[in-house]
């Protein structure tokens, strides 16, 4: 226990006093001992951790009995604010005779006097050997006995206490940080008139900040502790405590005197940045920061957290993301299909979806590749974690970038201050769905490339990698392998991404799923005719299961019968059903109407294979079927079939592909 010891010349009032004094602040946190200087023997030591002395002279004159003269305070006095109240009411310029027990504590107590701001009044200090008589009021603290008896008015304020100034010091001598202590000193600055203008209030105001810091630390769930550039405990918070098990009290101690050689070991570290530790049976993750002041280091910060809890942060950012929406709420009981072709593409999937590997859907547009992806995504064991899509056709360029790999603040002009997170990061542990992929900027294709083969992005601006798990599902309509060919894509990034290919079957390749899905999607229940559905299945749906769904609700809207009739289909497949006689009797006048077909067919093939060809692929393919055609015959179709617009053709040799009213006309000769 710390002890506070106080000098007076001798036993009296005023030791009692004090001593009540110091107990009314520290109570049983301190001993008290008394020392007097009248019966002082040479060689004696005055034992305390703080030394109390009353005036200046004093403080010198006790030198020789005190092992360390940085232990000696000498005490500051006030009074109490009740009594000092009566001096202000006084009239201004009045002779007050101020009374004490010896001259220095008499000019002690005017300046007291004067600090308090009472300087509206004349003060006499008072010397036994003069008379007084002319003079009415006299003023003292606690020595009325030594007030003359012709003096008419005696105020009376009582022996002076000790100033806050004075427990401020011996709080820091003692180094306590004791609540209670502080609370009660509170109390008592506000009863007492410091003889320092402005240090109650400014002490109360710095405690109550304290105190809030203190709530704010320990209601954090972050682990923060921190040192003195002597490698003293200054703060430690509740977190710590239960991360890493202490049950007793470290503040104040040095690193160096901690029994537990674990908890040692972590206060040593001489830098941590993320630095997983095996503490018990936990892992926890350390950082440690200096803490400067004008360039000098003054101490270190410790940020410390258990591994679990990151983890369980990063599952609570899964599921706001899920409840923003950025799930994937497709299943493969929602992909409905009665074609053999896309069921085997849909367990093909099922498949794949088990394990954690790149995937590649291809297939037109409308075809259902997200769906797909989303269901790929639920069946795996991510299904609990974020799914986060991106339209790599449908966003700008210069946003693409930023919106997949998230940007540094003051990045750009417009840049959010703190940066922003890309979807990347944001499908941490999840899946992520580049739709679209083969409309991606090349720049931007060697950037991702990095992205799956480090598991690690950098934002844009960044200087910093940061650390991925994602699973990417790519999608295109397009023939990348041409692409690559007329180098519109890596063929790198191809084979990074080509690792488990799924192909969707266009809609018009599976005729069953035409007329069922048609029903499935209408919110009625209408029969469709025989007429309708040959009308349906004979159209090429190049807008696939997203063209026959909006089919499905113009059916709605249009169809007020039991039935759907072909006046309740859409103008787009009604215009689509033209007989084509006119172009059949032209092919059959201007060329052999069986050669004109098999030229079809061969184009009709290569387009399914997202592929065109030329006149002389057209004649060898011919030629191997025993079917003998000269090049300039086919030249000669192909220029009718541009007349008729049966086939679209490309500049240059990139051969022809089969118009839409090309595939109808070919179904129906």
């Amino acid at each position: 226990m710390k002890t506070i010891a106080v000098v007076t010349d001798g036993i009296s009032r005023l030791e009692l006093f004090l001593n009540k004094n110091i107990e009314s602040i520290f109570k049983d946190k301190i001993t008290i001992k008394n020392y007097y200087l009248n019966s002082m023997e040479k060689n004696q030591i005055i034992e305390g951790d703080v030394v109390l002395v009353m005036i200046d002279e004093r403080a010198v004159q006790i030198k020789s009995y005190v092992d360390d003269v940085k232990k000696i305070i000498k005490i500051n006095r006030s009074i109490k604010q009740n009594e000092v109240y009566k001096l202000f009411a006084l009239p201004e310029g009045i002779e007050v005779l101020v009374v004490n027990d010896n001259e220095q504590t008499i000019l002690e107590t005017v300046s007291s006097l004067y600090d308090m701001g009472i300087n509206h009044l004349n003060f006499i200090q008072y010397d036994p050997k003069k008379d007084y008589s002319h003079i009415k009021v006299a003023v003292t603290p606690g020595e009325s006995s030594l007030v003359p008896s012709y003096i008419e008015e005696v105020i009376d304020l009582g022996h002076r206490c000790i100033d806050s100034s004075t427990f401020l010091q011996i709080i820091a001598k003692l180094n306590i940080d004791d609540r209670e202590v502080t609370e009660r000193l509170i109390k008592y600055s506000d009863k007492v008139i410091s003889s320092y203008s402005g240090v109650n209030t400014k002490f109360k105001e710095l405690t109550i900040k304290n105190e809030e810091l203190n709530s704010i630390i320990n209601l954090s769930s972050v682990g923060m502790a921190m040192l003195s550039n002597k490698e003293e405990i200054v703060i430690c918070n509740q977190s710590v405590k239960r991360i890493l098990d202490i049950d007793n009290n470290i503040i104040g101690k040095k690193v160096k005197d901690i029994e537990n050689k674990d908890l040692r070991m972590i206060f040593s570290l001489s830098k941590a940045n993320d630095e997983v530790i095996k503490f018990k049976n936990k892992y926890i993750n350390v950082n440690k920061h200096n803490i400067e002041s004008f360039g000098k280091i003054t101490g270190a910060y410790f940020c410390i957290q258990e591994v679990t809890y990151i983890k369980k942060l990063e599952q609570n950012l899964s599921k706001k993301l899920r409840d923003k929406g950025q799930v994937a709420r497709y299943h493969f009981d929602d992909i409905k299909t009665k074609s053999a072709e896309l069921e085997q593409s849909k367990e093909l999937a099922k498949k794949i979806a088990k394990s954690d590997y790149t995937v590649l859907i291809t297939g037109e547009s409308g075809t259902g590749k997200e769906l797909m992806a989303q269901s790929i995504h639920n069946d795996s064991l991510r299904f609990n974690q974020p799914f986060i899509a991106i339209n790599c056709a449908a966003m700008p360029e210069n946003l693409l970038e930023s919106e997949l790999f998230g940007y540094e603040e003051g990045a750009f002009t417009g840049a959010l201050k703190g940066g922003k997170k890309g979807l990347f990061e944001q499908a941490h542990n999840g899946t992520i769905f580049l739709d679209e992929i083969g409309d991606m900027p090349m720049y931007l294709q060697t950037k991702l490339l990095r992205v799956i083969q480090e598991n690690q992005v950098m934002r844009v601006g960044g200087e910093n990698v940061i650390d991925i798990d994602v699973r990417i599902i790519a999608a295109t309509n397009r023939d990348l392998l041409e692409m690559i060919k007329k180098e519109k894509f890596r063929a790198d990034l191809y084979y990074r991404i080509n690792v488990l290919h799924i192909n969707i079957p266009p809609l018009r390749d599976r005729k069953e799923d035409i007329t069922a899905m048609l029903t499935y999607f209408m919110n009625k229940k209408i029969n469709i005719s025989n007429e309708v559905s040959k009308i349906l299945n004979n159209y090429s749906w190049p807008g696939n299961i997203r063209e026959l769904k909006n089919t499905a609700m113009y059916i709605d809207t249009m169809c007020m019968e039991d039935e759907v009739k072909i006046c309740d289909l859409p103008h787009n497949i009604l215009n689509n059903r033209k007989e084509y006689t006119q172009e059949i009797k032209i092919l059959q006048d201007k060329a052999s109407i069986e050669k004109a077909k098999k030229i079809m067919q061969i184009i009709n093939e290569e387009n399914k294979l997202n592929k065109s060809i030329g006149r002389s692929g057209i004649v060898s393919k011919l030629n191997e079927e025993d079917d003998f055609i000269t090049e300039g015959e086919v030249r000669r179709i192909l220029s009718i079939f541009k007349e008729l617009d049966l086939v679209t053709s490309e500049v240059g040799r990139k051969g022809s592909k089969l118009s839409e009213k090309g595939i109808y006309l070919l179904k129906n000769i």
